[in-house]
């Protein structure tokens, strides 16, 4: 029978925490906790971990999310942890068929017993910022087919979470909504921005703007003109746009070895994406880059936002994703409606 995925929005009354309310969910925003036995650890975990395995160059690889396979007994005291995968065989009557028969109503249940395969999510269901997918079945060789052509389905779900809580991280502790406000007067787009980001350097007439922050080193330009740029829409034009774009940041290149391209959704945009990595020509720098390039019909004008990241020696996966949230914001239809006011400054030594 063909794979069923369904949402459970329904709460588990004995999940709840005191009083009724929900705690904060624990744990890392890119760690994954998979409970399984040991035979649906040996059987399925290639298939887990070939899922999870997107990321980025940095030029050492770096995964998006990390995996921390448990055993299922730990499931129940672990269960507040942020992101969480079990693996059921029914088959098997051990603690995850307890654990299945527990968290589904007997309708779901009883589908699960009499297919193959089901796949379940529950989003916020044992702590707030949680996403948890049960994988429950009784054929381990169509389980494991099963997963990985739901690839991009666990994969988004995850994701899309990870987003939803690390903006609401960004953006905890204040905006800089001077510097959006700035942005908006002058050039007629903007972007939420976090607190800590300051303008670097502004060149009007070249249509081009500069915003970032230290420790690691994050900056975040955008880049603009009249119309359908066609050209900034293709492969060959964006990089050949981005090498430019790069003078701008001084002797910053593109390197052409490790590029990617593919149309995403960018906030409310479709966008060709480039990605790779960016270096100095007379300096010994570099790091993971992304370069967005969209049409806004609003502004008839073409945008280019280019995205870099240098922090050698660290791990960038959340700071860089981070830039992106930030990015994904980019509006040309503003309200003035974004959260506190900060400073708007200069990074020292800037231009």
């Amino acid at each position: 029978m063909k794979i069923k995925s369904l949402t459970l929005l329904f709460l588990i009354l004995l999940s709840l925490n005191y009083c009724g309310r929900k705690r904060n969910a624990i744990g890392g925003t890119d760690d994954i906790y998979v409970f399984a036995s040991d035979t649906m650890k040996a059987a399925l975990e290639q298939a887990i971990d070939t899922t999870f395995s997107y990321g980025i160059r940095t030029p050492e690889f770096q995964r998006y999310f990390h995996l921390k396979w448990k055993p299922i007994a730990d499931f129940w005291k672990m269960r507040h942890y942020r992101n969480c995968i079990v693996l059921v065989n029914l088959k098997e009557r051990d603690l995850g068929y307890d654990i299945v028969k527990t968290l589904l109503t007997p309708e779901n249940f009883s589908a699960v017993e009499k297919d193959s395969l089901h796949i379940f999510a529950f989003e916020d269901g044992w702590a707030l910022g949680q996403m948890t997918v049960l994988i429950a079945g009784n054929d381990i060789r169509r389980m494991r087919r099963n997963i990985l052509e739901q690839q991009g389905w666990l994969f988004n779900h995850f994701d899309r979470k990870f987003e939803e809580v690390q903006g609401q991280l960004i953006y905890s502790q204040f905006e800089n909504t001077k510097l959006s406000k700035h942005l908006w007067d002058r050039y007629h787009w903007t972007m939420r921005i976090q607190r800590d980001y300051v303008l670097v350097k502004e060149l009007p007439q070249q249509n081009f703007v500069w915003i970032g922050r230290g420790l690691p080193y994050r900056w975040v330009s955008v880049t603009w003109a009249a119309g359908q740029q066609i050209s900034w829409l293709t492969a060959n034009g964006l990089f050949a746009k981005r090498q430019e774009i790069g003078k701008f940041y001084g002797d910053n290149v593109t390197d052409q070895r490790f590029l990617g391209f593919h149309y995403v959704k960018f906030g409310q945009y479709d966008a060709l994406r480039m990605y790779g990595l960016w270096y100095m020509e007379h300096e010994t720098k570099g790091g993971p880059f992304a370069t967005y390039a969209f049409y806004d019909r609003n502004t008839d004008r073409t945008y280019i936002i280019d995205l870099l990241l240098f922090a050698p020696g660290e791990k960038v996966t959340i700071a860089f994703r981070g830039m992106e949230i930030m990015a994904k914001s980019f509006t040309t239809d503003y309200q003035g409606s974004f959260g506190a006011t900060t400073r708007i400054g200069k990074v020292k030594g800037a231009n």
